[in-house]
């Protein structure tokens, strides 16, 4: 897959899984040979936790797609990654509004990956850090 299909394909919303569909995920670049993905989210008004900022679960979710989506770009969506393992730090609450996530592949191998990833707010102030190990599989087509 080109880079061109590639950014075809996470373009078009209706191609997206609907986990990522109902994140808000917008594609915003990427590197196949360096490994990295940016995405954009918008979180959903019911993605608030009783203090009126996004609950945890959400914000691990975000994570986790954007670094799982590195992953899969990184091998022009040849495979796709089930994660195994994530840590999650959260540093500051999550708004309600466009946060930006930088995913990225520390190691790939054929036994597993090794991905991290940062959640911004637009001000570019870190809000939540995860790591993550995945396998890799064939991606289903």
């Amino acid at each position: 897959m080109t880079d061109d299909e590639i950014r075809k394909l996470l373009s078009d919303p209706a191609r997206h899984p609907p986990c990522s569909r109902h994140l808000g995920f917008e594609l915003i670049d990427f590197s196949v040979g360096d490994g990295w993905a940016e995405v954009a989210f918008y979180p959903r008004p019911e993605f608030a936790n009783p203090a009126g900022v996004v609950q945890g679960g959400f914000v691990c979710a975000m994570l986790d797609d954007a670094m799982s989506v590195a992953a899969s770009i990184s091998q022009r969506f040849a495979v796709i990654v089930p994660t195994l393992q994530t840590s999650v730090t959260y540093l500051r609450p999550t708004p309600i509004a466009r946060v930006v996530v930088r995913g990225e592949v520390l190691r790939f191998s054929p036994a597993g990956v090794a991905m991290q990833g940062t959640l911004r707010d637009t001000s570019g102030s870190a809000l939540a850090v995860a790591t993550a190990a995945a396998i890799p599989r064939p991606f289903p087509r």
